[in-house]
């Protein structure tokens, strides 16, 4: 049987779509939008970082992040630390951000993880195995030729 790529990709962006849509709704139920709940998550994940980590990394825009790191940091969730130049500035959270973060963010790492169970220890490799291989060869049909 002939694969047919065109739909086994409309399918995929359907199911990244639904996912998306998943983690948007979470934010919002949480009080808060996507983009900042990524950059929650950003922050949990590097612990320390810059702004333009997490948005080329997390596929975030740039004048979102600056945004929602300035309303962090008038929160007292984050502090901006001195980085490899005076240009350079890394992000860290507060104790309180931590606190914050761990109430937000624990819920749905939770939710990921029992999902993640649920597939298996072999599928959960593999999934996470093939995402980053497709990702690579997209990034290298698009950018190389």
């Amino acid at each position: 049987m002939t694969m047919n790529y065109p739909q086994q990709m409309d399918n995929i962006i359907v199911h990244i779509g639904q996912m998306t849509k998943l983690y948007h709704d979470c934010a919002k139920s949480h009080g808060m939008s996507y983009n900042t709940m990524m950059v929650l998550g950003a922050l949990h994940h590097y612990k320390k970082c810059t702004q333009k980590q997490i948005s080329e990394e997390w596929g975030l825009p740039k004048q979102s992040v600056n945004t929602i790191i300035k309303k962090l940091q008038a929160e007292q969730y984050v502090e901006l630390l001195e980085g490899r130049n005076k240009k350079e500035k890394l992000l860290i959270f507060t104790d309180k951000g931590n606190a914050y973060a761990d109430k937000v963010l624990q819920p749905i790492m939770d939710m990921e993880e029992r999902a993640l169970q649920r597939m298996g220890e072999e599928d959960s490799r593999q999934f996470e195995q093939i995402m980053a291989r497709f990702t690579t060869f997209l990034e290298e049909e698009m950018f190389t030729k």
